[in-house]
């Protein structure tokens, strides 16, 4: 019998948004504390308050890497990780995190199992031109948790959530509680429910199984992921840096 597959996740957000409070109770509560968890903290991010508790937990290792353009870069792992998590940098466009994690994924031969988007609503009620980074980490994320909702008003949330929905977008939207989620087992549950199918298997298929047009449909690039010939991104990603 082969050896099961080690699972990969991957949690976007700005800094301060509240992840690494989030990661801690996933880890506490939605993981078997006799699985071995690999967690990717990004170099150079501000420290929290939740980053001793982490490295704390008896079931989890932690390793730090990088983003260099859209390549993942990182010391040598000496653990053996049942599941392995990626917090994304805060500051790094959502399009190069996924196009790394995908070839790292390849590479070292892993499987996702989903991927996350923290929402700070604090912030993006605030700051409206942050809107198309959120839209391209929600773009490729199985759930999204909403953080930071005090001083929010709940219309803004629902209608945040509601314009997603017109969309038909399968995300599912979570509320985040002084940290915690309701259910971590559900947060953490492999089940692909993102928009985005750059992350899934492609099975190969006869060219001559479908009309031409049909065949050309099925196999479109991520509109976040394709590039020009100058190696530009077809859809950029504003840089939230500049609204940090």
């Amino acid at each position: 019998m082969s050896d099961p597959i080690t699972l990969v996740y991957l949690i976007y957000g700005i800094p301060g948004s509240g992840r690494r409070e989030v990661l801690f109770d996933l880890l506490s509560d939605g993981i078997e504390h006799d699985e071995q968890v690999l967690y990717f903290h990004p170099e150079g991010e501000v420290a929290s308050s939740f980053d001793q508790r982490l490295q704390a937990l008896r079931h989890v290792s932690m390793l730090n890497w990088k983003l260099d353009g859209a390549k993942v870069i990182h010391g040598k792992i000496q653990a053996a990780p049942n599941k392995i998590i990626f917090l994304a940098p805060g500051r790094s466009d959502p399009a190069n995190v996924a196009e790394a994690i995908q070839a790292w994924m390849n590479h070292n031969h892993c499987r996702l199992a989903r991927v996350l988007t923290v929402v700070d609503c604090s912030f993006l009620s605030t700051h409206h031109a942050a809107q198309p980074w959120f839209d391209a980490c929600i773009h490729f994320s199985d759930i999204v948790l909403l953080n930071r909702r005090e001083g929010v008003a709940n219309k803004w949330v629902k209608d945040f959530e509601a314009g997603y929905r017109t969309q038909c977008c399968p995300t599912r939207f979570l509320l985040v509680k002084k940290g915690r989620v309701a259910n971590p087992f559900e947060v953490l549950e492999p089940e692909a429910r993102r928009l985005s199918l750059y992350f899934d298997e492609h099975i190969p298929i006869e060219a001559d199984a479908f009309e031409d047009d049909a065949l050309a449909e099925a196999i479109e690039p991520d509109p976040y992921i394709e590039r020009l010939e100058s190696g530009h991104r077809v859809y950029p990603v504003p840089d939230i840096g500049t609204l940090l």
